[in-house]
């Protein structure tokens, strides 16, 4: 007799709670802000958007090459095709189909495939992961004036949105030490690894800077770090996937509500945030097919792949 399929409430959660977030973000605005913001959009000048698109390709760079040096301890070496290919397959699983695959996972199955060793491979995913934490933990401290003074006005207890977070980047940060032991007598590459994070990081801040001076409006450069990294820690709560809507929803609000942008603004620069991530995304596309199909052309890193 079959057993019944187990129920996987925790992709039902984060649907769920996707969906909600999207609700709460169509009710929560007028239409009026809604027009705004398509005014905005037709607005912003292409010499922007060609910025935004050039600094988030630069991003998605920076976080290969975070990855590709942790995984540089591997003997035979990783060739660099191999893990840019790879990081690329993640962020189009993680971005464009986020609901069959997620990132992490991509990136394991086609680095297990592709001959890397698995126990490796796992182990440098998490510390990819930790040390993006890290970096933006090393932000965070940049949005304490703006959390003080809403806290000053008795409005922080009242948003829903803050609830918990300080409690999360604790136990996220608490992780690092136990998680990074594969990498701990190689200081030099956990500290590379670090500063391809602050590339990535300085690319994201850039891109706001951007996209909110083409709105109008000014914000100052450390502001943004700082708000950013709240926005990072509060779409690592697993209530959605990928964060689609909670990161939308939480950009809008906090860049509204702690950075004093309109709200039509704070809105556009969320919807802008999604697209451009997803377009950052897309040349996973063209490895999609071979990566997870197992192709083992596996290249020795010496010469011109090391890199």
């Amino acid at each position: 007799m079959q057993k019944p399929k187990k129920i996987n409430w925790n992709l039902i959660v984060r649907i769920g709670g996707s969906l909600l977030s999207v609700l709460i973000l169509a009710v929560i605005f007028s239409d009026q802000v809604w027009a705004k913001v398509w005014q905005q959009l037709k607005s912003l000048e292409a010499w922007r958007v060609a910025a935004c698109l050039a600094l988030i390709f630069i991003s998605r760079l920076a976080t290969w090459g975070r990855w590709h040096t942790l995984l540089s301890i591997s003997q035979p070496k990783v060739a660099w095709r191999d893990s840019l290919r790879l990081t690329f397959t993640g962020l189009f699983a993680a971005n464009v189909l986020p609901t069959t695959i997620g990132g992490d996972l991509a990136r394991l199955a086609g680095a297990v495939r592709l001959g890397i060793d698995g126990h490796l491979a796992a182990a440098s995913l998490v510390a990819d992961r930790l040390i993006g934490m890290t970096g933006m933990s090393l932000a965070l401290p940049f949005s304490l004036p703006a959390l003080s003074k809403l806290q000053a006005g008795g409005a922080l207890q009242s948003t829903a949105l803050f609830a918990g977070l300080g409690q999360k980047i604790r136990q996220s940060l608490g992780k690092v030490g136990d998680n990074l032991r594969y990498w701990l007598k190689h200081p030099r590459l956990l500290l590379q690894a670090l500063l391809f994070t602050l590339v990535h990081q300085a690319c994201l801040y850039l891109i706001l800077t951007v996209l909110i001076e083409g709105f109008g409006e000014r914000m100052p450069f450390f502001l943004i770090a700082g708000l950013w990294s709240l926005v990072y820690f509060i779409t690592l709560v697993p209530i959605s996937i990928n964060g689609l809507g909670l990161q939308e929803l939480s950009i809008s609000n906090i860049f509204s509500l702690l950075g004093g942008l309109s709200p039509s603004t704070g809105l556009s620069i969320a919807l802008l945030m999604r697209v451009i991530q997803v377009v950052g995304s897309l040349p996973g596309a063209l490895f999609l097919g071979s990566v997870m199909g197992g192709t083992k052309d596996m290249r020795q890193a010496d010469g011109p792949d090391q890199a």
